[in-house]
Parts: C-alpha cells; structure tokens; sequence
C-alpha cells in the first residue's frame, strides 16, 4: 500500500542535468588567476595584512582546483510536494513564483522565487530532453508564473567563470 507521503514525493516529471555549467579553462586562465592572486597576496603582505593574504591562497588554490573539476549529474524530479534536486526537497509551499529562463547562455534554467526576503533566488538546470510546455503547466498548479531575471552580478559572474 502506498501512503499519501510517497505519492506527493512521486515525480511528475524528472530529468538529470548537470550541478551546474562545466567548461575547461586553458592554460592562460590558470595563468591569469595565479598571477592576480599572487599580486594580490604580495600587496597584503606587504600592508602587513597577512590574514587576507593567506585568505588570497587558500582561495585561489580551491578556485584553481574547482574549475578543474568536472562536475558530475544530477536527478531533478517535479512532485506534489515540490522540486527535489538529488536527495533535497525543496518544498513548493517556500516559493511564491518561477520562471522559466530560456534565453540565458547556459540553456533552459527555471528560476524560483522565494517567499523569504532572505533567501536567494533558487536556479535549477532544465535538460534539452523537456517540453517546457509540460514543465510550465506542472508547475502552474503550484506556484505563479511572474517573469524574473537573475542578479546583474550573477550575470557577471556566469560570464566570468563559466
């Protein structure tokens, strides 16, 4: 017998696509970042600020090592109770509206927005394999639709590192 929880957590839809965009840096970006950061750090030592220098390495070194690094496919599934990213439920009930984003540079993205001034605008990947007909009229049923756009910055930055 089937309980009520299992039927809300049943997908109504479900895709995998990747954790987030993935492109390989060539040698000149890592040569580019070790030289900024190293100027960086030089210019901290040298004001006798030697926690924010350290803090520079520590940083560039994760940054150099997560770009490296391919990233690895997720399950997104659309249920009765909301969007599930993996093994996290991220419940419908604490996002007033989405969007479906597809024009932006890294394909189809839905952006969901939180009911909590606090909270970040929430960004799931959609796969190519999807009608987004079929995605919007699922998540009608949950949440408004009301156009929204990512953060200038977030746009920025997507440029910059992606």
């Amino acid at each position: 017998m089937i309980s009520q929880n299992q039927m809300e957590l049943e997908p109504i839809l479900e895709w995998q696509s990747p954790e987030h965009p993935f492109e390989r840096k060539s040698k000149d970006w890592y040569w580019g970042l070790g030289i900024i950061s190293l100027g960086i750090t030089v210019l901290a030592f040298y004001f006798s600020s030697y926690l924010f220098g350290i803090f520079i390495v520590i940083a560039a070194i994760t940054l150099g090592f997560l770009s490296y690094k391919d990233t690895r496919a997720v399950t997104i599934r659309v249920a009765h109770q909301g969007i599930i990213l993996g093994k996290r439920l991220y419940p419908f009930k604490i996002y007033r509206s989405f969007w479906i984003d597809d024009e932006h540079m890294h394909g189809v993205r839905i952006l969901l927005h939180p009911t909590s001034p606090y909270m970040p605008l929430m960004i799931v990947p959609v796969s190519d394999e999807i009608d987004l007909n079929d995605l919007q009229e699922v998540l009608l049923e949950f949440l408004e639709e009301e156009y929204m756009q990512e953060s200038i910055i977030h746009k920025w930055l997507d440029k910059a590192l992606g």
